[in-house]
């Protein structure tokens, strides 16, 4: 008689986490679907409290033909089926020397190795999802790489366009693989090929510094959106300010309307004040320093790491891997590189990991978020410069 209490789930699983975990990683671990659908029936038929209870084994006492038969396979095909399951170490056969299974004597297929390596399957999975967002962030990063070299070829004029290196270098863009197969690649290939891609972007950058003519358009960058993002602001405010003075007097008037006075007028104006200068501030030579010291402790590590790099590219790496982690899809990253540019990009995942913690209104969905803003970026209603501005006072600088 058996004096050692049985195997049971860590605390706090039950059967139907087993049933879900062996679904779900049944291809990693060498199960095709059929095995991986009869593997889980097989556990469904055992006692749920023999998963939990030491004093209890998990056993499937069903005939082999009824069982079969609700599979809608033959007893044969069943049979090679079980034999696998046990080459692979799942279960074990109990049998009597006639092969029978009964209930009452403990014989049947016993299902007590899938507790013994309950831990080791539940590391299975948590790599192979570790590994998928290794993926899906390579894949966040060659959007980047094709928004950049889109962006960069928009900087030649038609005479560089053509030059020999230049259709070279287009060429070797074609090559690469589409968007929608960079998932089935592989780790391995699908790094070499971010390499590559990434070599290229810089090929096509360095050759523009040092080969295009002076009528090359200047690539973006923090400041000069910063400044464009300003100046768009400056002029919607001038043109409400002559629609609202033209609805109540003519606009050559030389007597302007009285405005308020008192406190309420000077804090408007201490206000106005301060805004222009963190206008100044961000539109400035140090104004990517300054954004980036406002940003999340993560968001400044990714950038202590590229240090190395160009500002403006180190600033859009540093968002880009910033994607997976704040649970942002890929396509709405790609399509805000798309729609804004690769800047503009970056300071809204900057502004909305800085964001989550915000005493009143956290982020609490970045990529939906983030889809939000480049509906706002459509309408020309997104603005970033005051959205910096609002974190920069939140911080207490």
């Amino acid at each position: 008689m058996r004096t050692e209490p049985f195997p049971s789930l860590p605390q706090g699983f039950s059967r139907r986490d087993v049933i879900a975990l062996m679904a779900d990683i049944g291809r990693d671990i060498g199960l095709g679907p059929r095995l991986t659908d009869i593997l889980t029936r097989l556990i469904g038929c055992t006692e749920a409290d023999a998963w939990i209870d030491p004093e209890k084994e998990p056993i499937f006492y069903g005939r082999q033909e009824s069982f079969a038969q609700k599979l809608g396979i033959s007893t044969r095909q069943l049979r090679t089926h079980e034999k696998t399951l046990l080459k692979h170490g799942l279960m074990e056969r109990r049998t009597a020397a006639n092969g029978s299974r009964h209930g009452g004597t403990g014989l049947g297929l016993v299902l007590t190795p899938l507790i013994e390596r309950f831990t080791d399957f539940l590391s299975v999975r948590e790599a192979r999802n570790e590994r998928y967002a290794r993926m899906k962030t390579l894949k966040a990063t060659r959007s980047v790489r094709w928004a950049t070299f889109r962006d960069e070829l928009a900087r030649l004029s038609p005479k560089d366009l053509l030059s020999d290196d230049v259709q070279d270098m287009i060429a070797e863009r074609e090559t690469w693989p589409r968007t929608d197969t960079l998932l089935s690649m592989g780790e391995a290939r699908l790094t070499q090929h971010i390499e590559a891609a990434t070599s290229l972007c810089i090929r096509l950058t360095k050759w523009i510094e040092n080969h295009a003519d002076s009528s090359c358009e200047p690539a973006e960058t923090f400041r000069s959106f910063i400044q464009e993002d300003i100046q768009q602001i400056h002029s919607e405010k001038c043109n409400a300010s002559v629609d609202k003075r033209s609805a109540g007097k003519p606009a050559h008037s030389e007597y302007p309307a009285p405005g308020p006075d008192g406190p309420v007028d000077c804090r408007e104006k201490e206000l106005e004040a301060e805004t222009l200068a963190l206008q100044g501030l961000f539109s400035g030579r140090y104004g990517l320093d300054h954004a980036v010291s406002l940003a999340s402790e993560d968001f400044k590590f990714e950038m202590q790491v590229r240090s190395g790099d160009r500002p403006d590219y180190a600033f859009v790496e540093a968002a880009n891997a910033r994607i997976a982690p704040l649970g942002i899809n890929i396509t709405a990253w790609a399509a805000a590189c798309d729609r804004m540019g690769r800047v503009p990009a970056a300071l809204c995942v900057l502004l909305l990991d800085a964001n989550r913690d915000h005493p009143t209104a956290p982020v609490m969905n970045p990529g939906g978020a983030l889809r939000g803003m480049i509906k706002a970026h459509n309408r020309g209603k997104l603005n970033l410069i005051g959205s910096l501005i609002g974190l920069h006072r939140r911080r207490g600088l």
